[in-house]
This record gives structure tokens, sequence and C-alpha cells, in this order.
């Protein structure tokens, strides 16, 4: 019997001797880029870069337009302001996602209203979304979780069948595909994440991606204190002054994005189509590894998911085969074995630390009955309770961009746990 790392035996991989693949990449293109960048004098405000990238991402995505912006959350928001979403109407979401999926449906004055997900993709499950329609229903948020993708087709049919709009949460699935077509490019919008720990980064950032004009056109003008664009072709050099009908204006905010982070995300764009090839690869490799070890159970990977795009590596597990051993206890000791932290996955909305729209009154409490409805804990998530609590594994994609070997390691480390699972239970 080997010694567990967590008790003090030898790791399966030393980091400090072996250290996994950098994340993020960056080399001496993103530096010409930004030097280049800082000498033009042209550092934000519907630039080059961003010109140049919005239509890289644009095409890249397979839709005809993208609009960069300042961040992620921002472009939810922004993407339910377009769709007209506002005051008492209802958003349906997956319970197990981000806080900032449901904390922009607040900042509209609308409804987050939580569902439950599939156990075995932790995406959006469909049937729940067809049991919370009711005549106040807007909008599906469906998020392409980790790996996994949701199910486009039976999400898509749902919303036709109600008059809803689709707004899809890409932040974890650049590239990824379903049916051939990328994500973003299903729904009505696509809205993307930069922040540093996505596959593409520029530490901050965000994206929307559309082939609806009306659309595409407030969500450029949201983004821009308010200024309709003179036109929605990204090849055109909108400039820093050149506007539609001032009278056509609405009122927004600055969620622009800058030219720095733009230069980093069109070299990052050009490396990601090889590094996605590289991580799906080695994560189906992976799988067939860790799914021959009992007690561990990988993400259920649709037929129709033609290409898979990882925001971190994510399995089920089962504690009855470790001889009883917690969930936490397991993450902790796979993270001692691998030197790279196995976290859970997001905890469910409805008992999310940092989704508390009770705390802030002075904004929320429009009136009493809204009040009620945004009360997170109003909702039962049996499903997402029992995979954060007790099922989920998330290692950063950074591991997937090792060999071969590198994967087996990993799978060596949690049989290692496994063999030796009555030392920590």
């Amino acid at each position: 019997m080997k010694t567990l790392a967590i008790l003090g035996g030898p790791p399966q991989r030393d980091v400090k001797v072996s250290p996994w693949p950098k994340w993020p990449v960056w080399d001496h293109n993103e530096e010409r880029a930004l030097i280049e960048t800082l000498n033009s004098g042209v550092w934000s405000y519907n630039g080059p870069k961003e010109t140049e990238f919005d239509r890289m991402f644009a095409e890249f995505t397979g839709v005809k337009y993208a609009i960069s912006a300042a961040n992620g959350t921002v472009t939810l928001q922004m993407s339910l302001e377009a769709c007209g979403i506002g005051i008492g109407d209802e958003v349906i979401l997956p319970g197990l996602t981000w806080q900032a999926t449901a904390a922009t449906i607040l900042d509209v004055n609308a409804i987050p209203v939580f569902v439950d997900v599939c156990e075995d993709t932790w995406c959006i499950d469909p049937a729940e979304i067809e049991k919370a329609i009711t005549p106040r229903t807007k909008a599906i948020i469906p998020v392409h979780l980790y790996g996994s993708f949701c199910d486009m087709d039976e999400i898509m049919r749902i919303a036709g069948k109600h008059n809803l709009f689709v707004i899809e949460d890409c932040a974890h699935k650049h590239g990824g595909e379903w049916n051939g077509k990328k994500a973003g490019s299903i729904g009505d919008i696509g809205s993307f994440s930069f922040q540093l720990s996505k596959h593409l980064t520029a530490g901050e950032g965000g994206a929307v991606t559309s082939n609806n004009f009306e659309l595409a056109e407030k969500l450029d003008a949201l983004r821009n204190c308010g200024r309709r664009p003179v036109a929605m072709d990204s090849s055109v050099d909108k400039g820093a002054g050149q506007y539609a009908d001032q009278g056509n204006f609405i009122q927004s905010g600055n969620f622009r994005i800058t030219e720095f982070q733009a230069a980093i995300l069109i070299e990052g764009l050009k490396r990601m189509p090889e590094q996605n090839r590289v991580r799906d690869e080695n994560g189906i490799y992976l799988n067939s590894l860790i799914s021959i070890i009992p007690g561990i159970r990988a993400m259920r990977r649709d037929k129709r998911e033609t290409k898979e795009a990882y925001f971190n590596f994510a399995f089920r597990y089962n504690k009855s085969e470790f001889k009883g051993l917690p969930v936490d206890k397991f993450r902790a000791a796979l993270t001692a074995e691998i030197g790279i932290e196995a976290a859970p996955s997001y905890i469910p909305l409805n008992k999310c630390s940092l989704y508390v729209p009770h705390t802030k009154p002075t904004r929320y409490k429009l009136t009493d009955d809204y009040w009620r409805s945004i009360d997170p804990q109003r909702f039962t998530l049996p499903v997402c309770d029992r995979i954060y609590f007790e099922e989920s594994v998330c290692i950063h994609h950074k591991i997937l961009m090792g060999s071969k070997a590198d994967m087996e390691l990993i799978a060596e480390a949690i049989r290692k746990i496994y063999d030796n699972a009555e030392s920590i239970c």
C-alpha cells in the first residue's frame, strides 16, 4: 500500500519538479501587439484592434455579428436588455452556474427562475424548463457548463413553442460545437467571458454574438453609452465619433473593451483552435482511463456535440465505491497527489453566499411581491445539491494541455486514492 500524499507520502506529481502547463499562454506575439497598441495612441473606443477581433470572433463563431465588451457579466445584462426583458419578466436558468448569470437578471428588474440540471452533464434539464414556464416567462439562459453542452435541440424547440428568447451563456464553451454549429450561434444571442481562467482570455473582457441585426444593433449601442453604430459590419472602421442619428440613441452606460485587451484576444484566438483540439483529445483519453475506476463516472458527451471545449475537466464521484470517503476528502487527497486544485462545482444558487439579492433592498425591493419572488431559497434543487455536496470534482483545464502521460498520471492518482481510501476516511 502506498502512503497518500495528504498523509505525507510522495505525490504522483511533484509540481516543483514537473509543473503543469502554464495558463494563460502568451509569447512574443502578445508583446508585439501590446507595444504596437501602446505606440499607436489608440487605446480604446472602436479602435482597429477591437474591430479586427470582432470580425475574427464573428467568423470563428459562425455568426454575422460579434461585439466585444467589458466582461461576461455585462454581456449577459446587455443581452437581456436587448431582448426587452425587464420588470416582472421571468427568465429561466439552471441552478448550477456562476452567480452572475442570475445577478444580471436582477439588474434588469426581472425574476430569475432556477431549475434543476441533468445529473450526467450538469447542464439545464429541458424537462424542468417546461415545468417552469408561465405567462410571464420571456427567456431561457442555458449555460454550457465545464465540458458539457446543453441540449440545444430541445431548448430551441421549447423556446419556439413558447415564443421565448434563448441567450446562450457560453462563458465555458468558446469553440464548442453542437451539430456542427458553434456555441453562441444557436440561440438568439451568445454571451462569452474572457476572464483570466477562461480558455480565451485577456484577463477580463467579454463578447456577445448574434445573427439578428436588430439585436446586434441594440447590443452595440448598449455597450457604448447608448450610441447606435453607423454600421454593424465589423470590417468597417466605426471610429470614435461615427454614429447613427443622435435622435435614435438609447439610455445605457460604458461597457467597452480596451484596445490592449483586444490585442491579446486576437493572438489568443489564433491559437485557441489547436488548444481546444489538444484538450479534447486528452479529455477523451482521460475519461477512458478514469471510467474504469470504480466510483468514478465521466461526464456524458452527447453524440450531437461535434467539438468539445473545456472550462475545467469535471467528473462525478461516488463515495460508496471509495469505502465511504466523503467527496471533500477525496478532492483534498487528489489535490495533494497532482499539485493542482481538485474543486467542487459551482454551489447551487439557492445556497450561494455570493448570490444574496436581499442584501440590496434599496435596489431590488421594488415591491413586496417582487422581493419575495427573488428570494433564492424559494427554489428546491436536489440534483444541483447532490452534484455540489456529494459528487463533483473539477480541475483547471490547463491539465488537458499536457501529454498522454500526464493523463495517465491523473488516473493513477485517482486509483491510488481508491486503493488507500480507508486511510483517510
